[in-house]
C-alpha cells in the first residue's frame, strides 16, 4: 500500500510540475505582454499603471509561481515518501484509519475525496513526515493556484487585448 501511494503520488507530482510550468510561461507572456502594452497605452499616467497595472499581471505570475515552488520543493522530498508512509501506517491505526477505507481495504489515496484529516494530521507532524506532508501541501494547494493563474491569465488576456485596441485607435 506504501509502495502504490507513492507511486500516486509521483505520478500526480509529474502531471502538477508539467501544468505548472505550462502556466508559467502562459502567465508570465501574457503578463509582460498585457504590462508593456499598458504601459504603451497608458503613456502619460505611466505611475498609476506601473502600480495598478503590475498588481493586476503580477497575480497570475505570482500563483503560477507559488504553484510551481510547491512542486519543485516536493519533488526533492520524493525518496522519503515510501518511508513515511510506511511509518504512518505503522504506528497507530488512528493514523492507519487516514490512510485506509477500512470497509474496502484500499487505500486513500484511490478512494479520498478530500485530504482534510490527513493534512490536519500531517501539519501536526509535518517536522517528522515532511515528504508526506510536502506531497499532501502540492497536490491540495496547487490545483486551486493554478485556476487564480488561469483566471489571471483570461484577465489580463482581455485587459491586454482591449489596451492593444484602445491604443491603435488613438
Amino acid at each position: 500500500m506504501a509502495n502504490q501511494a507513492t507511486v500516486n503520488m509521483r505520478t500526480t507530482l509529474a502531471r502538477l510540475r508539467s501544468l505548472a510550468s505550462g502556466f508559467l510561461v502562459l502567465s508570465t507572456v501574457i503578463a509582460v505582454a498585457t504590462f508593456l502594452t499598458g504601459l504603451w497605452v497608458f503613456s502619460k499616467n505611466r505611475g498609476t499603471w506601473i502600480v495598478i497595472g503590475g498588481l493586476l499581471c503580477a497575480i497570475p505570475l505570482i500563483a503560477a509561481l507559488i504553484g510551481m515552488y510547491f512542486v519543485a520543493s516536493t519533488a526533492k522530498l520524493v525518496p522519503g515518501f515510501v518511508g513515511e508512509v510506511r511509518q504512518l501506517i505503522s504506528e497507530s491505526r488512528q493514523s492507519a484509519g487516514v490512510l485506509i477505507d477500512h470497509d474496502s481495504g484500499r487505500s486513500l489515496a484511490t478512494t479520498a475525496k478530500s485530504f482534510t484529516e490527513l493534512k490536519t494530521l500531517l501539519k501536526e507532524r509535518r517536522k517528522e513526515l515532511p515528504a508526506l506532508f510536502a506531497g499532501v501541501r502540492a497536490l491540495s494547494s496547487v490545483p486551486g493556484l493554478l485556476a487564480i493563474a488561469l483566471l489571471g491569465v483570461l484577465f489580463a488576456g482581455v485587459l491586454g487585448t482591449v489596451l492593444l485596441i484602445v491604443g491603435l485607435l488613438r
